[in-house]
């Protein structure tokens, strides 16, 4: 099983109209003239990604839980759009790739690793097996469950704003928890790659760390990057609040 995040505890890609069995992301050029932070380089971390930040889903998108997968995978576009009009990710573009995770998960998980993605986001409403999560961690990657930012394991009911932005993502959407999860993993995971400079799974995890548990709390991509970009050691507290 991966290691076990702090308690307190990012992606250029948008999407209108998400459709979940459409399964790759998109990619967009950073933006230029934004202060950029000085990456946290944390001792260990030899930069080694490609400057592309592949983010693989693993939510449900067949079955009775497809609704909490398109939530969730509309709370990825929206946190990767939400990045992007808010200065991207320094030096980096964002790849979004989701997969099922009601079918065949090895073969999902292969794919992942086929695509070069760097990090795995699991399906929030559900607990990964240990088989799941050994398979990703011994493939390279970078595994987080969502279900750690679900309040006593129960996707968050969203509230009427942050509904009103999921839909911007999927007007269509028919239920909406799981998508403060997915959102709060993406930004998450971007911060992590801008803290330390690299977008290389090995350092993303490290990244997590480092802006999961620091004294200066934030709650908005913007919020958090401004910090950095003063050198603070940031907490981020998302649309979830505190992690559990």
């Amino acid at each position: 099983m991966p290691r076990a995040l702090p308690r307190r505890a990012l992606v250029a890609c948008a999407a209108v109209g998400v459709a979940l069995f459409v399964l790759t992301g998109c990619t967009t050029e950073p933006p230029v003239n934004v202060p950029s932070p000085t990456p946290t380089i944390t001792s260990g971390i030899v930069p080694i990604g490609d400057g592309v930040l592949r983010i693989g889903t693993l939510f449900p998108t067949i079955g009775d839980a497809a609704a909490s997968g398109a939530a969730q995978v509309a709370g990825t576009e929206l946190a990767a759009r939400t990045v992007a009009d808010e200065g991207g990710i320094p030096g980096r573009t964002i790849e979004l790739i989701h997969r099922n995770s009601a079918g065949d998960v090895a073969a999902a998980v292969a794919d992942l690793v086929a695509r070069g993605a760097d990090v795995v986001l699991w399906d929030a409403a559900t607990t990964p097996t240990p088989e799941v999560a050994a398979s990703v961690t011994e493939a390279g990657l970078a595994f987080l469950a969502l279900g750690e930012f679900a309040n006593g394991g129960t996707p968050l009911a969203t509230d009427e704003a942050f509904t009103a932005r999921l839909k911007t993502a999927d007007p269509g959407l028919a239920a909406t928890a799981g998508g403060a999860e997915s959102y709060d993993g993406v930004i998450l995971t971007a911060l992590a790659a801008t803290a330390v400079g690299d977008d290389a799974a090995a350092s993303v995890e490290i990244g997590w760390e480092t802006v999961a548990a620091g004294p200066t709390v934030c709650t908005s991509w913007g919020e958090c990057v401004a910090a950095l970009v003063d050198a603070q050691s940031i907490e981020y507290q998302g649309i979830t609040g505190v992690r559990s």
